[in-house]
This record gives structure tokens, C-alpha cells and sequence, in this order.
């Protein structure tokens, strides 16, 4: 709340909680514990993932009738080659609406390309249980391991055609031979 000058009841309003919710939290004398799916929440209201040791602490205190939400860690990706790579692994929660999701990852914006949509190192969550349509977020890897996020266009026979810039428009085609990996983009958590 600090980080972004908010009162508690903007917190809740922009995490579309109710505020009494935030305010029994902030008492010190209330032994109030938050259920992970609220952490979540506010989480992304705030730009802020659930850090992995907090959603471990809250899964153990959680009652045994509900399911635990499934931690993922962070994919590293480059808009450099993948032998330029050297991050350190972190861990984030799946996305309530995506936990169900096998091939979900995630892994922070490696360009500023839609700087005016998404900062770098904004953090995304991406599946590949959908093929991408014109209008996706999507991620690409290369072949040579470079990623970079573009707005779809449209796929023809000859690749996809992509734009980076804003309004969208055709800056980029890419060949399916020059593909690596192809993902969709479906959360996006602001830094």
C-alpha cells in the first residue's frame, strides 16, 4: 500500500474485495490469515506475485478439504540467446483460473518492445494448451533460444505475422522453420 500510495480501502476496491476484509488484516491484534485464492488477489491488484514462502505458509495452514494452490517456477527467457542465461530460479503461484493447466508457466517479460502494454520484466503467465489465434499475446522462442512477447496478427501459410508497436501494425513475420516454441500469453502481472 505504501509502494503505490494506497489506503486500504483502495487496495481492497482495485482487488474487488470488501475493505472491512483488508482492515480486520491490518489490526494488530487480530490473528486474521488470509486464504491464498485472497492473497492472489490483491496480489495482482498491487503488481505483485504471491512470494513462494507465503503461499507455502498459508497451503499448510489451509484446511485439508481444499486443494492447494500448485506452485511453478519462473522459465527463465532472454531476448538474448538461451547461452547468454544466467538467472537465479524463483517460484511463483499458479494463477487461480489456471491452475488446472498443465502446460502453464511463467517467466517475465524479456523486452521492452510493448513497453507502453507491458513493462519489462512484467511477469506473464503463458499455456500451451491452446494454439494461438490473431489478437493472442503470445511468446516466442527461436530456434537460436531468443524470446520475445508479440501481438499476433494473423497466421498464413507462410508463418505469423506480428506487430510490437502500438497501434498495432505488421512490424514482424516469422517463418514456423524459425519457431522454437510458440505459447500463449493469458495474465500479466505488472511490476
Amino acid at each position: 500500500m505504501s509502494r503505490h500510495n494506497w489506503t486500504a480501502t483502495e487496495l481492497a476496491r482495485r482487488s474487488e474485495l470488501a475493505p472491512s476484509t483488508l482492515l480486520r488484516a491490518l489490526k494488530d491484534d487480530h490473528p486474521f490469515v488470509f486464504a491464498l485464492t485472497t492473497l492472489e488477489k490483491i496480489g495482482r491488484a498491487a503488481g505483485e506475485p504471491v512470494p513462494a514462502d507465503v503461499a507455502r505458509a498459508v497451503q499448510r495452514r489451509s484446511t485439508t478439504g481444499s486443494r492447494p494452490s500448485r506452485l511453478i517456477q519462473i522459465r527463465n527467457v532472454s531476448a538474448f540467446p538461451s547461452s547468454f542465461s544466467a538467472a537465479k530460479p524463483e517460484s511463483v503461484v499458479v494463477p487461480a483460473n489456471l491452475q488446472d493447466d498443465e502446460t502453464v508457466f511463467a517467466f517475465r517479460n524479456p523486452d521492452q518492445s510493448l513497453g507502453t502494454w507491458f513493462p519489462p520484466r512484467s511477469l506473464m503467465f503463458a499455456t500451451k494448451e491452446r494454439d494461438p489465434i490473431g489478437g493472442d499475446l503470445v511468446m516466442l522462442t527461436g530456434k537460436d533460444g531468443r524470446t520475445r512477447v508479440r501481438l499476433l496478427l494473423g497466421i498464413s501459410e507462410a508463418g505469423l505475422s506480428l506487430s510490437r508497436t502500438m497501434p498495432a501494425k505488421e512490424d514482424e513475420k516469422v517463418s514456423f522453420d524459425d519457431i522454437g516454441e510458440v505459447a500463449v500469453i493469458l495474465e500479466v502481472v505488472r511490476d
